[in-house]
């Protein structure tokens, strides 16, 4: 052996033990880490001290979700650019608990809000919401909320509380409903980007920003009359909870511009006029009106009260008996097939915590907790397949629709015994399409071709390089009208329904909650507490035999870590990304999320059951 081979030799054993080492170290603090979690958390008291005058302080940072949403390391690595990603979020569960626990809580006073960095909800979400805040004031009790400036989403819960205070620059942002897409078409032709489509319903519109560069008519329409319905909900429950007088809210946003001049520019002013806000105050002048009542905590500076999060964990309950239960399976997100990866719905992955549930002798009912506007229909069928097997083995099978169930959202929840849905719920959406980009044009601007020879006329499958055939089109568009009328038969049989009764109510188009029970595609309105008693009530189990069990898929701890530190390296790194929190970054991620949706789209046939537009309603509003 040469003196270089053995200098190679042992450069390579240096590298070696110096990559075990590595290894041996990360493994040391990895058992360090766990070590001192457990023997601290020995040491350490659980034990939650009420303030001794009863003031809970809620301060929600981020949306209110059905469960936390995760980033797969693809979706990581774009927020690090964009400044995306799930940040800090809010269980909705964990809100109504909370609200609901301090109401019939003799030690708890009041509430303390502050709603500055909250990052709204879906519609039904909020009103639950708001529904507990109501029990605690009917209880007796003082809610009281502060907001440098109120969105849509923080104004509607700011309206029922007991006293609304408002920054003297700040504003309620009460100006309706919207949704507005990015649409691409002439980018695309520009790009000489072949769009194969195929779809089938009337106001399926998932694919219109690709399509055109404007909002269709039949769209405009069906968004118009669910934005239309949703607007109608959160101006009677505000002007109810506020005593305003009917309309007083449309007027407020069809002339804030006027209202704005006439108050020279005040937006604090036109807030405190329009009955919305009971008060007008700095942040300071305020802080010490809540110290004067409340007193002040010497050592954070703060008022003295307890954390409301704090007291719900504290209240948490933990059901070990009896042995009868009732599984809440939660399907949020995007359907996909597979396994979920990051924040969505596994076609198989979900299909396989329905099978556990339903091979299980001790759980009586099954309540599927739907928050999805739907993705693969193949995914999708998976999970309601499984669901159709377990009602026939005789579980009981409750859909419970949480802010949105639509499309491959309401597929999953035909096979139940009841579909329950909140008024504000977004569903429907029963319509099918299929989207294969092709870049054989874009290419041969390029000067790049595509060639080859086929043993038959369908042996060349549809290339993103050379296009789609004329036989293949036919193919595509034969399988989204079979998936189509599938999907009807699905409803019908489920609903009792004839196709074409179906058929008048789908065509893609969305409803909200309460138009869909008028049309008979849910049987009944109420929210996730509606839909436990419900499944028990069918499975003849009375309060207190039976417990609520959530089955979820498990998490790999050490997964968990990885992805913490991940995030906090993002974080620390990037910040709020490298585009910012400006103009810039905003334009970004509105196009990086028409962009992730499409880029979900893993059907093994290429049929997709998704409402789009359904997101739109969930943040910043």
């Amino acid at each position: 052996m040469s003196s270089d081979e053995n200098i190679v030799a042992r450069i390579w054993r240096y590298i070696g033990a110096f990559q075990h080492g590595i290894l041996r170290v990360f493994g040391i603090f990895v058992i360090a880490f766990f070590l001192i979690a457990f023997i601290g958390s020995l040491f350490s008291s659980d034990e939650f001290d009420m303030a001794d005058n009863g003031v809970l302080i809620f301060a929600p940072e981020g949306p209110i979700v059905e469960e936390p949403t995760t980033l797969s390391p693809n979706d990581a690595f774009t927020a690090s650019l964009l400044g995306g990603g799930p940040g800090e979020e809010v269980l909705l569960r964990d809100v109504v608990d909370g609200f609901r626990q301090a109401a019939e809580d003799d030690d708890v006073t009041a509430i303390v809000m502050n709603l500055e960095r909250f990052g709204g909800g879906y519609p039904a979400a909020l009103h639950e919401v708001a529904h507990e805040m109501e029990a605690f004031r009917e209880a007796g009790k003082e809610i009281i909320v502060y907001g440098d400036n109120f969105s849509m989403s923080g104004y509607f819960l700011a309206a029922h509380a007991s006293s609304v205070y408002l920054h003297d620059m700040g504003g309620a942002s009460v100006n309706g409903y919207a949704v507005y897409r990015t649409f691409f078409r002439s980018l695309l032709d520009r790009l000489y980007v072949t769009l194969n489509v195929y779809r089938v319903g009337t106001f399926k519109s998932a694919l219109e920003p690709y399509l055109g560069d404007e909002m269709s008519e039949p769209a405009a329409e069906a968004n118009l009359y669910v934005f239309g319905d949703l607007w109608n909900a959160y101006q009677d429950r505000v002007e109810a909870a506020r005593g305003l007088p009917g309309g007083a809210l449309q007027s407020y946003a069809d002339g804030f511009p006027d209202l704005l001049v006439a108050q020279d520019g005040d937006t604090a002013a036109v807030s405190l006029n329009a009955g919305l806000v009971d008060h007008v105050i700095g942040r300071g002048a305020y802080r010490d009106l809540l110290s004067e009542r409340f007193g002040r905590d010497d050592e954070t500076g703060g008022i003295v009260a307890s954390n409301f999060f704090d007291y719900v964990e504290a209240n948490r309950e933990f059901q070990l008996l009896p042995a009868d239960k009732i599984v809440v399976i939660k399907a949020v997100g995007g359907i996909v097939d597979g396994n979920g990866d990051g924040g969505v719905i596994g076609g198989d992955q979900h299909a396989e915590l329905v099978r556990r549930a339903r091979l299980d002798d001790n759980v009586r009912a099954i309540v599927l907790r739907i928050d999805s506007g739907g993705g693969s229909a193949f995914a999708s069928e998976l999970i309601r397949e499984e669901l159709e097997m377990a009602r026939l083995e005789g579980k009981i099978v409750i859909a419970s629709m949480g802010g949105v169930a639509a499309s491959g959202g309401y597929w999953i929840a035909t096979p139940a015994h009841e579909i329950w849905a909140e008024p504000t719920t977004i569903t429907g959406s029963i319509g099918i399409f299929g989207f294969i980009p092709t870049f054989e044009n874009s290419l041969a601007e390029i000067g790049v071709y595509e060639d080859g020879v086929a043993t038959s006329a369908t042996a060349r499958q549809p290339s993103l390089t050379g296009g789609v055939t004329e036989e293949w089109d036919t193919v595509l568009q034969s399988s989204i009208e079979a998936g189509y009328e599938r999907f009807l038969s699905i409803v019908a049989e489920s609903r009792d329904m004839s196709r074409d009764e179906v058929d008048a109510v789908a065509q893609g188009r969305i409803w909200t909650g309460q138009q869909a029970f008028d049309r008979g595609l849910v049987d009944s309105l109420g929210g996730y507490d509606d839909a436990i008693a419900a499944a028990a009530e069918r499975a003849g189990l009375e309060e207190g035999d039976y417990r609520v069990v959530e089955f979820r898929d498990e998490v790999d701890p050490f997964a968990q870590i990885l992805q913490m530190l991940g995030e906090d390296a993002r974080l620390a790194v990037f910040g709020d990304g490298l585009l910012g929190s400006g103009w810039l970054g905003d334009m970004a991620r509105d196009a990086q999320d028409e962009i992730e949706t499409i880029n979900m789209m893993n059907d093994p046939n290429g049929v997709y059951a998704s409402c789009v537009e359904c997101n739109a309603f969930r943040i910043n509003q």
